[in-house]
């Protein structure tokens, strides 16, 4: 049986990495998966931007065989609408998809709860993730504001977002973060800063919380805060480095989508305008 699974983008409230408490807000960016047994390995073929490697579908389909006893192959297909290792959660979001369309291809509806625990375990066994990301899958896959204690690994709260007429303008540059450099130690001195973050992410004043977080993610590993502060002065609501970079988000009205789109495309960035995405993912039987 062939299954697709479809999940959301997200970006960044606030990083999991200074005090294992993180927050994401869905977008109306999708990523897919379709997956079908097979019994000539594993076969993944991607739409959108090649990640360059396998880890995470091999991790995924490790995941499964332990859960599901299957010990045959796979032929994928992954559709992106977003670019990996930019920090709009690609990883959390393919690893969700791609277990949860195995699954379901091999006939198991797979709770949106089943889905988030092998994601997240997929996830960490590829080496993709610093904390497991649980609140970037929840967001990825619950729909709308999700913050979650990453070292406990529980979900604390998820909140549909009025999206109010607002945009998420994602700026993007060329370059792409190598997780494996980065380390939780650069967080530590600031978490201080990034708890106040949690404090105004569960206050309901999310765009603070995402300019503060933009800021402790800047200092922590040296990147540029200069394209969130000029989308703020051009109208943005709040703004920030969404995961761990370099990928800036920015929250505007629609009526000053335009002149912060500029402000970031200013400094080099492709920009993308999205949703507020409050709808769950899904995953179905195509046959």
């Amino acid at each position: 049986m062939r299954a697709r699974a479809e999940v959301n983008g997200a970006v960044s409230v606030v990083n999991a990495a200074a005090t294992g408490f993180g927050a994401a807000i869905a977008i109306s960016a999708k990523i897919s998966v379709v997956a079908e047994p097979s019994d000539e390995g594993i076969r993944v073929t991607f739409d959108g931007v090649d990640p360059g490697d396998t880890r995470l579908v091999e991790a995924s389909a490790a995941v499964i065989s332990e859960e599901l006893g299957w010990t045959g192959g796979w032929s994928l297909r992954i559709i992106s609408e977003v670019p990996p290792r930019r920090g709009l959660k690609t990883s959390s979001a393919v690893s969700s998809a791609l277990v949860a369309s195995m699954g379901m291809a091999l006939g198991f509806e797979l709770s949106a709860d089943d889905v988030l625990r092998l994601g997240v375990l997929a996830s960490k066994r590829a080496g993709v993730t610093l904390t497991g990301a649980l609140d970037d899958a929840g967001a990825s896959v619950l729909g709308g504001f999700v913050g979650a204690d990453n070292d406990s690994g529980r979900i604390e709260v998820r909140r549909e977002v009025d999206p109010g007429g607002l945009l998420v303008l994602v700026g993007i540059p060329e370059g792409e973060l190598d997780k494996s450099s980065v380390r939780r130690e650069a967080f530590r001195a600031l978490a201080p800063v990034s708890s106040r973050a949690k404090e105004l992410a569960l206050e309901g004043r999310y765009w603070d919380a995402m300019t503060l977080n933009g800021l402790v993610v800047a200092a922590a590993l040296g990147q540029d805060s200069a394209p969130a502060a000029s989308a703020i002065r051009a109208g943005a609501l709040g703004a920030g480095i969404t995961g761990m970079g370099p990928a800036v988000a920015a929250v505007a009205p629609e009526a000053m989508a335009a002149e912060v789109s500029r402000a970031l495309s200013a400094h080099g960035l492709r920009v993308s305008a999205h949703r507020i995405e409050n709808s769950a993912g899904r995953w179905y039987a195509e046959v």
